[in-house]
């Protein structure tokens, strides 16, 4: 009796891939109950260096409102972000992945001089990768209670930044059912000073206290963190997809 074997060619194999990476994303995405998410055809971020940077650190919490503190919320979403974009075949660096800034432990000098050499080794850290897109995750706070909604800002006169944002909010709007902000140029230090596409997200503001007990539920910045994830992933495909000239238009 003789036994068959078959082979698979390059291109069946490559197509048996994807499949499989679309599976494991939309298990990822529908695994507990209740979850509202659309697997992402994420073959857009494969091969892709994406810098995320989790806004904050060390001496700088950021915005505070009671026991919620910037600076721990923006790397847990962080985290989450760098799992979902992992999976989907992109090279990730994560600015920081603990409670230190990149000014380190040991910088002396006054708490000013602290904050312009972390933000300087961030633009430099990500410049030196030679990324392909950085995004920036930071909550956001007013001095009234009524405000809410996440946003995203893209680098001036970028439009592949500008379209990476308008993806992302159009998934944060979809995903998370309660902001009708739109995306917009923002004037942050870290968007104008990378030499890559990039996005800054505040994801909703912590002076909201529904919005702030939303942002601190491990759950909610899951959904943050796949609406962020599938942004990125239809931006990608689409400037895949598009003639260079096209997007520089």
């Amino acid at each position: 009796m003789h036994q068959r074997v078959f082979f698979l060619s390059a291109k069946k194999a490559a197509l048996l891939s994807a499949i499989l990476l679309l599976l494991i994303l939309y298990a990822a995405a529908v695994g507990s109950e209740g979850h509202s998410e659309q697997p992402v055809f994420s073959y857009g971020v494969a091969g892709r260096i994406i810098v995320i940077d989790a806004g904050h650190g060390g001496l700088d919490q950021g915005a505070t409102r009671g026991q919620f503190a910037e600076h721990d919320i923006a790397l847990q979403i962080a985290k989450k972000l760098e799992y979902y974009l992992s999976q989907g075949g992109a090279a990730v660096i994560m600015l920081r992945d603990n409670e230190s800034d990149l000014a380190g432990d040991e910088f002396t000098g006054t708490i000013r001089q602290h904050k312009k050499t972390d933000m300087k080794q961030r633009v430099t850290t990500a410049n030196q990768a030679a990324a392909d897109l950085y995004i920036s995750i930071h909550l956001n706070a007013v001095p009234g209670s009524s405000w809410s909604g996440a946003q995203v800002f893209f680098k001036p006169r970028d439009e592949d930044s500008k379209m990476a944002a308008r993806m992302i909010q159009e998934e944060l709007t979809s995903i998370l059912g309660n902001t009708n902000r739109k995306a917009a140029a923002g004037n942050y230090y870290v968007l104008k000073n990378v030499e890559m596409p990039a996005v800054l997200i505040e994801t909703g503001f912590l002076s909201n206290p529904r919005e702030a007990r939303l942002l601190a539920d491990p759950e909610y910045q899951r959904k943050v963190a796949y609406a962020i994830f599938a942004g990125v992933a239809r931006a990608a495909v689409m400037q895949s997809e598009a003639p260079a000239a096209d997007r520089q238009k």
